[in-house]
């Protein structure tokens, strides 16, 4: 009986395959997962991946009660074109699956927006208005696949499959590493595959590898060879009966690779070939001469071929052709793949590859170039391939005149990744092609100036750089370009270092002052800016003020708005007025921009909004941009930022709900490292709403992510530092002594006596640091003092600033025991004036309490209860549920909650607990220690204690045996008579 050509049943793999399982039921838990699975060529990667996807999506027991509940499966091969490849080229055919699997409704209501819909068009025709009613340009194409993505896995679960990675083209892989680090709570599991031994330390994919090895969302599943005892079980299926001592021959020659014992199961009673190559090749071998030279003909144009370009490009007649693939077919050295034909393996591929001749390969690729030019040119995967074949044919000319197409749809349609390697290419071939510039239609520099601003889009500053270093070096002439080229360099090297090379600027403005020409104007305006951000006082006033000039001057809208958005800034921070830095930023948003540079600009408006305390103008005007930014495809690129300061002026303006939706969509949209900003707004945010124990379980499980956020990012430290110390705040100051304390409040002084920050975040560290400190009847140190004066005394003349002043004024006469009515009236008029509505919702709620205490001790016992009542009811609905339990608290203690009973006071306070307090209250009472808590509960002895630890401090108990006599008190209070 003939062997079979494959094995009917994988052999092994068990451990891999659960954890391509566990890491799919993750992503059914709305967790989700990417796999990267290695292994050597034929070693049974894709086999490993097939028998995944045949167990989620088989329903044997008929589970799923509609189609809607079984995974959406779709599978993108990358394919060897080359170093650079056509942009997408894999997740093109993803993107065609998800079309064939969800139908074009869904897929165009998942794309979010007319923009998406139409970068998404280019690559699966169909999903456009035939008739648009607007002319809606296209948005930013990987942010399209991304938003796609994210919102399609909101409603069914998504399962995409990439295999052969070491062959992706650079946006692939950049896209790979994005939604693997940014995508959270959805229903997406991503696996990969690539071959290990391909990868050496030059390889492109080896630093997207490393990036991905950093994040915690990526499983990492290693395929081995098979041992020789699975070798032996896989010959049995293949070809029983075989002698014992020639399966253990099998397995030692085939080195446990599945692929080579197949091949030399298949040789059957031939001898042995010597090599590997050898091995690989038998199949082919046995094929008569037209099927081999077919099959030559094929691995030239690839893994998979269409049969309308094979059937072009080869030399037999269509008869002959005919009869090669059947001949090919039946032997499996290629099987039928769609529209056309691919090789079983690519170790097949490409040892037939090798087995062309030289003039051979010359003359195939050529056909090939010249058959995709004429009938297929317009395809972004013909383009590039187009450009390999010229290559391969050893005709630099086309291959230069191929790649310079290929770049122009890469500007206009694709990928940076893409439009940077294919610049590159072309400096590449600069030398070797006659004419090169006329053929480019730009110079040498100006097409190293594209790589270096495409790696800037990137985000890789590394390349970025090195480009525009290598592009100065063949530009002495020409003074714009080299201007430019200065410019990157700079802001790459700062971007790199954290310095600048200020002579780069100066040398860029020699260049430019005295070129008549508009574009050297609006250069020299952007030089001007970088200038001015790098400088203080009057000189950077004179550059900010020259450069908005110039830029009126070229009428170029962009340029404006940046210098405006500089001058902004440098109002701000020079001179300590936020309120006038709003001017040039509402001027610059009116300016007509694309939505990347209004996203730019409205941003800086929301976040000066944010500083100046005008926190429902800020949710409004930033509400606003963001629902524009949606529209026009460029979420991801550019939402980020907006999403955060949208998240603080909710929070800010007592909108948690809201607030908590944005903080989220930061957070996917942010990668994890600048992710860290987000988790420490939600960590304040949790604070400040009594939930401790949710903030201790999200700063544990983000620890790694902050830690590393702090090692690069030291001038974010302040804000931390605050988050610490608001952690441990009481309506009477901090909850902790000594050194605990010391160490907190220097910590808030670095940041409020510092120059990094805003000076609205230097103005709220010092507000932290007074409310840690003031309080009634707690002494205060006279060199504490001394400094909150002085530094309140520097403060400007503008609302903002005089706001915060007057709030630790207030806790001044607090603490130095002025008299009841004196404080009272401090608080009052501080919460009545206009100024307090420039206080966040949780600094007005604590004026409101500590009025009430001077109100208590002024004897106005109803005007306090009234006044803490109103904060009891409206402070949880505003994200200050710890203000309320504060006003709970003090109404009880003050014996204003209603009846005299210590009964009812104490059910007033274990009233203020949160649903999940009272459950673990309840256990306490019952006697159970933390780790019965939490075994009972479901939750860790840690976080049971942390919740224990906030029950104390909220009822006010000494101990747990208090603290269960309070429950026992509230609850014989509340039970009916």
């Amino acid at each position: 009986m003939p062997a079979l050509s494959s094995s009917p049943r994988m052999v092994g793999r068990h451990t891999e395959l659960a954890a391509l399982l566990e890491a799919y039921d993750d992503g059914v838990g709305g967790v989700p997962r990417t796999v990267v699975v290695r292994g050597e060529a034929g070693v049974g990667k894709t086999r490993l991946v097939q028998e995944f996807l045949a167990l989620v999506t088989a329903d044997p027991l008929g589970a799923r009660s509609v189609p809607e509940d079984a995974p959406v499966v779709a599978f993108g091969q990358c394919v060897d074109l080359g170093p650079i490849g056509a942009a997408f080229g894999p997740v093109r055919r993803v993107l065609r699956d998800l079309h064939a699997a969800v139908g074009t409704d869904a897929l165009r209501d998942a794309a979010g927006s007319a923009a998406a819909i139409a970068s998404l068009a280019a690559l699966v025709p169909g999903i456009a208005d035939e008739t648009p009613d607007n002319d809606e340009p296209a948005g930013e194409f990987a942010e399209a696949i991304e938003v796609l993505l994210e919102r399609l896995s909101q409603r069914r679960h998504v399962v995409v499959v990439l295999e052969d990675l070491q062959w992706a083209d650079a946006a692939t892989m950049a896209l790979l590493k994005t939604l693997a680090s940014t995508l959270r709570g959805r229903r997406l599991t991503i696996v990969a595959t690539y071959r290990s031994d391909d990868i050496d330390r030059f390889h492109p994919l080896r630093p997207v590898l490393a990036e991905l090895d950093r994040t915690r969302s990526v499983v990492r599943v290693e395929v081995t060879p098979l041992t020789p005892d699975e070798v032996a079980e896989q010959v049995a299926q293949l070809a029983s009966g075989l002698d014992p001592r020639v399966v253990e021959a099998l397995a030692e020659r085939s080195g446990g690779i599945p692929f080579l014992v197949e091949e030399l199961v298949d040789l059957g009673d031939r001898a042995l070939p010597d090599t590997l190559r050898e091995l690989v090749l038998a199949r082919y071998a046995r094929l008569g001469d037209d099927a081999q030279q077919t099959m030559r003909t094929m691995a030239a144009g690839g893994m998979h071929v269409d049969d309308d370009v094979l059937t072009a490009v080869t030399a037999l007649d269509v008869r002959a052709h005919d009869h090669a693939l059947r001949e090919a077919v039946d032997s499996r050295v290629v099987l039928a793949d769609g529209d056309g034909y691919r090789f079983r393996h690519a170790l097949t591929r490409e040892a037939v590859e090798g087995e062309m001749l030289p003039s051979e390969r010359v003359r195939v690729h050529r056909r090939y170039a010249e058959h995709l030019s004429e009938h297929r040119g317009e395809s972004p995967d013909d383009a590039s391939a187009v450009a390999e074949h010229w290559l391969a044919a050893r005709d630099l000319p086309a291959a230069f005149d191929a790649t310079v197409a290929a770049l122009r749809r890469s500007r206009s349609r694709f990928s940076p990744a893409t439009r940077a390697k294919l610049a590159e290419r072309l400096t590449e071939l600069w030398d070797q092609v006659p004419d090169a510039a006329t053929r480019a239609g730009m110079t040498l520099p100006e097409l190293h100036l594209d790589a270096a601003q495409a790696w800037h889009d990137l985000g890789d500053a590394e390349r970025s750089l090195r480009s525009a270093t290598e592009g100065l070096c063949v530009c002495p002439d020409d003074p714009v370009t080299r201007a430019a080229l200065l410019r990157q360099r700079f802001v790459q090297t700062y971007n790199l270092e954290h310095r600048g090379r200020g002579e780069d600027l100066e040398e860029a403005v020699a260049l430019l002052e005295h070129v008549d020409d508009p574009r050297a104007r609006i250069l020299l305006s952007r030089v001007l800016t970088n200038i001015a951000l790098d400088e203080h006082g009057d000189a950077a006033a004179a550059h900010a003020a020259r450069a908005i000039a110039l830029a009126e001057e070229a009428g170029d809208d962009a340029a404006l708005a940046v210098a405006l958005t500089v001058e902004a800034w440098r109002i701000a921070g020079d001179e300590d007025d936020e309120p006038r830095a709003l001017a040039p930023l509402e001027r610059a948003v009116a300016l007509r921009l694309d939505p990347p540079m209004r996203a730019y600009v409205a941003n800086a408006l929301t976040d000066m909004l944010l500083r100046v305390g005008r926190f429902d103008e800020a949710v409004v005007v930033g509400t606003q941009h963001y629902e524009d930014i949606t529209r026009a495809g460029i979420e991801r690129g550019s939402g980020s930022s907006l999403a955060y300061a949208l998240a603080l002026a909710l929070f800010a303006a007592g909108r948690p709900e809201s607030a908590r939706r944005y903080a989220q969509r930061a957070r996917r949209l942010l990668n994890p490292l600048h992710g860290a900003s987000i988790v420490r707004l939600l960590a304040s945010h949790l604070t400040w709403d009594d939930r401790d124990a949710e903030r201790e379980e999200l700063l544990v499980a983000e620890r790694a992510t902050i830690e590393d956020s702090r090692r690069r990012y030291p001038d974010k430290h302040g804000w931390w530092a605050v988050e610490r110390a608001e952690a441990v705040l009481t309506l009477r100051g901090a909850s902790t002594v000594g050194e605990a304390l010391a160490s907190v409040l220097a910590d808030v002084f670095d940041i409020a006596n510092g120059d990094t920050g805003t000076p609205a975040v230097r103005r709220y560290a010092v507000v932290t640091a007074a409310l840690l400190t003031l309080a009634p009847g707690r002494p205060v140190d006279l060199e504490l003092r001394s400094r909150l004066t002085g530094t309140i005394e520097s403060w400007p003349d503008h609302e903002p600033a005089k706001a915060h002043a007057e709030f630790i004024r207030a806790l001044l006469a607090d603490a130095e025991s002025a008299s009841a009515e004196h404080r009272a009236d401090a608080w009052r008029s501080l919460i009545e004036a206009p100024a307090g509505r420039l206080l966040t919702v949780w600094h007005r709620q604590v004026a409101r309490c500590r009025l009430a205490l001077a109100l208590l001790d002024g004897g106005h016992r109803d005007a306090a209860a009234g006044l803490l009542a109103d904060i009891v009811a409206t402070a949880p609905g505003e994200g200050v549920a710890r203000i309320g339990r504060w006003a709970a608290e003090l109404a009880a203690r003050a014996r204003l909650a209603p009846g005299p009973s210590d009964a009812d006071t104490s059910h007033g306070v274990v009233a203020t607990l949160t649903p999940r307090e009272l459950q673990v209250l309840e256990l306490i009472a019952e006697g159970l220690t933390n780790p019965q808590i939490g075994q009972r509960l479901f939750i860790s002895p840690k976080t049971a204690s942390v919740h224990v630890s906030a029950i104390l401090a909220k009822i006010g108990a000494a101990n747990r045996a208090e603290a269960a006599a309070l429950y026992a008190a509230s609850a014989s209070s509340s039970a009916p008579a």
